[in-house]
């Protein structure tokens, strides 16, 4: 991750320190920080606004999946579709387009609680059987090692 925001702006050594190794603290949940993580990234987000709204909307997103009632949540993706369209910050204006596009999914995740991941996992597991095997004379034997792949390591 490049930080474009800070990047494009002509910088002093001292904003240059200032900004080595701080992804890592960007990425991390804020609960998760340590005090002394928390103190370089504040440094950072007071010098750097754009980057400090991007960071603002990163956590507010995340508010999406607390939410247990489905119009609830379509109310506060809404609102938050229109912050981040209107930080004017072109990849949340793109990334907010995406989640409107992708609302009903969204929603239905909220409304049920169910993903398709162990589904997934078990279509890439045969995948790699399969690529493992250069292709299989008998597709018996294929289902066998399917079966048996299964049994090893089953999804939880």
């Amino acid at each position: 991750m490049k930080f474009a925001e800070v990047n494009g702006e002509k910088q002093n050594k001292n904003n240059k320190t200032v900004i080595k190794g701080q992804r890592f603290n960007l990425l991390k949940n804020t609960e998760n920080l340590k005090h002394s993580q928390k103190a370089s990234l504040a440094v950072l987000l007071k010098l750097n606004e754009p980057l400090y709204e991007a960071y603002l909307l990163k956590d507010a997103l995340k508010k999406i999946w607390s939410y247990r009632y489905k119009k609830a949540a379509e109310n506060y993706l809404e609102r938050w579709i229109d912050w981040a369209t209107e930080s004017k910050l072109a990849p949340f204006v793109t990334f907010a387009k995406g989640l409107s596009k992708d609302r009903n999914e969204i929603l239905s995740y909220i409304k049920h609680r169910i993903t398709s991941g162990k589904i997934e996992a078990f279509n890439a597991t045969i995948a790699r059987i399969i690529r493992r095997a250069c292709g299989y004379g008998d597709l018996e034997y294929l289902y066998l090692k399917i079966r048996q792949e299964a049994l090893v390591s089953p999804q939880t």
